[in-house]
């Protein structure tokens, strides 16, 4: 899990009001609790956050389905959760 550290040009970023960068963290909504309106921060199997890049969803993909696989998911970063929009989902 140590590639989710490292701080790639392709991170999703949210400009802060400073001007400072900061890469937004992969998000998970369930269907079956509140669907696109509640969400908690995914996190690796050490607790860590997962920054939404293209090689980090590949892994954050991979967790999801690992530790719910039962349910009804999808995932954002940052900016797509606050406008309720589930990018990548399983359903």
């Amino acid at each position: 899990m140590d590639n989710l550290r490292k701080l790639q040009s392709d991170f999703q970023c949210t400009t802060l009001e400073n001007g400072l960068r900061q890469p937004e963290k992969v998000w998970i909504t369930f269907l079956h609790a509140g669907w696109e309106k509640h969400w908690l921060p995914l996190t690796d199997w050490d607790g860590n956050d997962i920054f939404w890049s293209s090689d980090n969803v590949k892994i954050a993909k991979k967790i999801a389905h690992k530790k719910f696989p039962e349910s009804s998911w999808g995932l954002s970063p940052c900016n797509q959760k606050e406008v309720r929009n589930a990018c990548i989902d399983n359903l």
